[in-house]
C-alpha cells in the first residue's frame, strides 16, 4: 500500500488562481465571467448523405513561403512555450495550466517586446497549437507519456525523410507524426 503523504498535492481553488498570477505571471480571467454555459448543439450526420474527399496540391509563392515558415516556426515556439509553462507550473506549484490559462498567457508573449514578432502571424493557429496541446495533456490522463517538444523536420520533396532528418533541403516542412 502506499503512502499518500510523501506524494505532493494538487493545488485549486483560490491558492491555484493566486500562484498562476503572481508566480506564473497568467492574468486572471476577465471575459465571460458572468455568462452560463451552454451545450453545444450535436452534429450528427443526416440519413442519406455522404462526405466528399477533395485533393489540393499548393505552389507557394516565394513571399507566401516566407509566411509559412514564420507561421510554422512561431506555432512551434507557441506549442513548446506552452508545454514549458504546463510542466513548470506542475513541477514546481502542483497548479495545472488549462486551455484558457495558456491563451491568457499567449496575450501576454503577444504584448513582450521580446516576442512581438509573434504579432506577424495570425493569433488563430497560434491558439490552434494551444489547443493541440491541451488535447495532448487529456490524452496524458489515459497514458503514462507527456506531450513531446516539437521540432521542425525537413523533408524532401516526394521522397520519405532519411531516419535521422538530417538531409539539408528546402523542399517541405512536415511534422515528426507524419515523418
Amino acid at each position: 500500500m502506499t503512502d499518500t503523504a510523501d506524494q505532493p498535492t494538487r493545488v485549486t481553488g483560490d491558492e491555484a488562481t493566486r500562484i498562476k498570477r503572481e508566480a506564473l505571471g497568467i492574468a486572471d480571467r476577465k471575459k465571460h465571467q458572468g455568462l452560463a454555459a451552454t451545450a453545444m448543439k450535436s452534429r450528427v450526420k443526416e440519413p442519406g448523405t455522404q462526405q466528399r474527399v477533395y485533393r489540393y496540391r499548393f505552389y507557394p509563392t516565394p513571399s507566401q513561403a516566407e509566411q509559412l515558415e514564420k507561421t510554422f516556426g512561431a506555432c512551434r515556439w507557441v506549442y513548446n512555450e506552452g508545454l514549458a509553462l504546463r510542466v513548470g507550473a506542475w513541477e514546481r506549484h502542483r497548479v495545472s495550466v488549462g486551455f484558457a490559462e495558456s491563451c491568457r498567457a499567449l496575450t501576454g508573449w503577444h504584448r513582450s517586446s521580446e516576442t512581438s514578432w509573434l504579432g506577424e502571424v495570425s493569433s488563430t493557429v497560434l491558439q490552434q497549437s494551444l489547443r493541440h496541446l491541451d488535447g495532448q495533456g487529456s490524452k496524458v490522463n489515459r497514458s503514462a507519456t507527456y506531450a513531446r517538444v516539437k521540432s521542425a523536420v525537413l523533408c524532401p520533396r516526394g521522397e520519405s525523410p532519411s531516419p535521422d532528418h538530417t538531409q539539408p533541403t528546402a523542399a517541405r516542412y512536415c511534422s515528426p507524426r507524419n515523418c
